[in-house]
């Protein structure tokens, strides 16, 4: 209902980082850093790049990206759960990463336009509210600079209903394919 809390919503909120990474766990035994280092290859993200992590969660794709831009690189998470954000922040710390965390959407991106080489997304896309999605991937274009790269990994049948929305916000050069039998990619320029 329009004016009521849940209109303002952006989406599926994960609260409980602790409980998410050993779900995680159990459910990609021993693949889900080698996923995440093949997603962030896939990404075309090069040493010195600036890149934007949207629905970063614990921030497992985020340090993938952060070594992977290393040296003279960065990596900012966004997510809209304030405990994935402080356990992705610790997490990062701990191990040294050249990465750092805010609170934020994918639909209403804090960053001014052109401002990354690259974006990211992972398993997280399907989270934002279905009336919200061609918002996110417009917001995804417009901090992109020219020539910027756009990665988005999810599930299969969400992945699917990504690619028009992609399309749509002005991406081009869309290419598709998979990692394990769950995962799909896309991956875009903006022009």
């Amino acid at each position: 209902m329009p004016g009521t809390a849940a209109d303002s919503s952006p989406g599926l909120l994960i609260n409980h980082p602790r409980r998410y990474e050993l779900f995680s766990s159990l459910a990609l035994p021993l693949v889900r850093r080698r996923l995440f280092q093949r997603l962030a290859g896939r990404s075309g993200v090069r040493p010195g790049d600036r890149v934007l992590d949207i629905g970063c969660g614990t921030g497992a794709l985020t340090l993938a990206v952060a070594a992977a831009v290393s040296p003279g690189g960065s990596v900012l998470g966004v997510d809209p759960s304030e405990p994935m954000v402080e356990h992705a922040r610790r997490l990062a710390a701990r191990r040294g990463a050249n990465a750092s965390f805010a609170l934020g959407t994918a639909q209403e991106l804090d960053a001014a336009d052109g401002s990354f080489d690259a974006v990211v997304t992972s398993f997280a896309v399907h989270h934002v509210r279905a009336d919200r999605r061609e918002r996110a991937f417009a917001e995804m274009f417009r901090v992109l600079r020219p020539g910027g790269r756009l990665l988005v990994a999810d599930f299969r049948r969400p992945a699917g209903r990504h690619r028009g929305m992609i399309a749509a916000a002005g991406f081009t050069g869309l290419a598709r394919g998979r990692e394990l039998p769950f995962a799909r990619w896309i991956t875009a320029t903006r022009p």
